[in-house]
């Protein structure tokens, strides 16, 4: 199609009530093989309208679509078909592209079910298949119709399904136990959404052997069991943002694994075995708590890229032939070589706001030096509070003073540098006179008290007599 072709259908294309206008359709050539209705506000489509028999890629993305249009579902040729960032709940009907779609993209919709056919007919040339955030696709599962899914053994090669709330339903994943590429997770964490699999391998996922590339990024992960080589086709995988603090030294026999990313998590130390992992090329470990490094992580044949950024190691690796590296922000000195520095910035290319440098140790308290810090804070404030009694202020007053209507007015005491407002100041004069002494307005608090009190007298109940608050007047003496 020409250039002059397509600024026509974008002129044409001028949709009237989130409708498309006939016109617009039959006014294209009859042997178009592509065609973009994405972003237009459509609603629907006019059943009337006939697409080229020869559409091989239909963009209807970004739309208001609440089902699949029937003259969709009756192209036969159609090749990869975008659905996503519409409102459609269901896609169930059989389309006659069955068959012959290779890429399919229902994303971000409101799915209260997956393409069912994609299970039932077992498409035989569908490689990609997106069904993420769609939080309701689980809704309408029950265990006796979440069995007869997973029975079937979807040809998929390619399946992105994170953000879906599979928690109680990675059985689903059994059924794509020849799929390549698994995207379970995203690096934007939706806590209402995300796919919570608590352990790896799971239920499900542990039917998915043939997997090659596999994503848990932002799937609660905890723990990592030793038959976590069952993965033994892995090349690529990310298992970001999680809980992990260890990994099990099978996870060693992944030997054709070359990608391991494991950024943001709480990884304490790695197996000793790491040089078994032969095939290994890049080693994302940063913003972890490493305190320590395996002796032989540079037998690791083949590794080319290591990430250490913020961790809390003392000592950093050596005599590794990397081709990019990053060690700043841990307890060891930062190299400053020119050959280092190249290296990190090579690395940091894709990253954004990584300090350079050592880490500052901070001393952590232990429990018993803090609470010897809070009693001694304690018997500080109690000091205080018997020195400012002690003190009175060089313009006194009488009680009959607290009568007359200028002591009411805060501004007529002012102090060079006042500590708190006005009146606060005015309200605690007044009780250092001992003419006034409301409960909040204590010097030191009385929660302070009672809890100095019960710190230093534990198993007795203290009684405030002949220092309580005196509220009575002359007259009632």
């Amino acid at each position: 199609m020409t250039d002059n072709e397509e600024k026509n259908i974008s002129k044409n294309n001028s949709f009237a009530n989130g409708i498309v206008k006939t016109t617009l359709i039959n006014s294209i050539a009859s042997n178009l093989t592509e065609l973009d209705l994405s972003s237009g506000k459509l609603q629907n489509l006019d059943e009337n309208i006939e697409f080229p028999a020869c559409l091989l890629h239909l963009n209807l993305s970004n739309n208001k679509l609440t089902e699949v249009p029937s003259n969709v579902l009756k192209l036969d040729n159609l090749k990869s078909l975008d659905f996503s960032f519409n409102s459609i709940v269901a896609f169930d009907d059989i389309p006659s592209f069955c068959h012959s779609i290779e890429k399919l993209n229902l994303s971000n919709n409101s799915l209260n079910g997956p393409p069912l056919w994609v299970w039932t007919e077992v498409p035989t040339n569908l490689i990609y298949l997106n069904i993420s955030n769609n939080k309701d696709l689980c809704s309408t599962f029950t265990d006796s119709y979440l069995n007869e899914l997973s029975q079937y053994k979807a040809l998929v090669k390619e399946i992105d399904i994170h953000n879906c709330r599979l928690s109680k339903y990675v059985k689903l994943l059994a059924s794509f136990c020849n799929t390549k590429v698994i995207t379970l997770g995203h690096e934007e964490y939706e806590h209402r959404l995300v796919n919570n699999l608590s352990h790896l391998p799971c239920v499900g996922l542990e039917e998915c052997t043939e997997v090659e590339v596999l994503d848990l990024t932002n799937t609660q992960l905890f723990h990592i069991y030793p038959n976590i080589d069952i993965y033994t086709n892995l090349k690529i995988l990310n298992l970001s943002q999680n809980n992990l603090d260890s990994l099990p030294n099978e996870f060693c026999k992944l030997v054709k694994l070359e990608t391991f990313i494991m950024s943001y998590n709480n990884l304490l130390y790695l197996p000793d075995n790491m040089s078994e992992l032969t095939s290994l090329v890049t080693l994302r470990l940063d913003n972890n708590k490493l305190c320590m490094l395996p002796e032989n992580l540079h037998e690791v044949p083949n590794l080319k890229i290591l990430d250490l950024y913020n961790n809390n190691l003392y000592d950093g690796p050596s005599n590794l032939n990397l081709e990019e590296v990053d060690l700043a922000q841990n307890y060891f000195d930062e190299p400053d070589s020119e050959d280092y520095l190249l290296k990190k910035e090579k690395l940091r290319i894709s990253y954004l706001n990584r300090e350079n440098g050592r880490k500052v140790e901070v001393a952590e308290q232990s429990e018993h030096s803090r609470s010897i810090s809070e009693e001694e804070e304690l018997c500080d404030l109690a000091t205080d509070k018997m020195t400012l009694d002690d003190q009175k202020d060089d313009r006194a007053s009488s009680p009959e003073d607290w009568d007359s209507d200028d002591h009411w007015i805060p501004h007529s005491y002012k102090p060079a540098t006042p500590p708190q407002s006005p009146w606060l100041y005015f309200v605690k004069k007044k009780m250092k006179e001992g003419n006034f002494c409301p409960m909040d307005a204590h010097a030191t608090s009385i929660g302070d008290l009672v809890k100095y009190d019960r710190i230093y007298n534990p198993h007795l109940v203290h009684s405030l007599e002949g220092n309580s608050d005196n509220y009575s007047t002359d007259d009632d003496s």
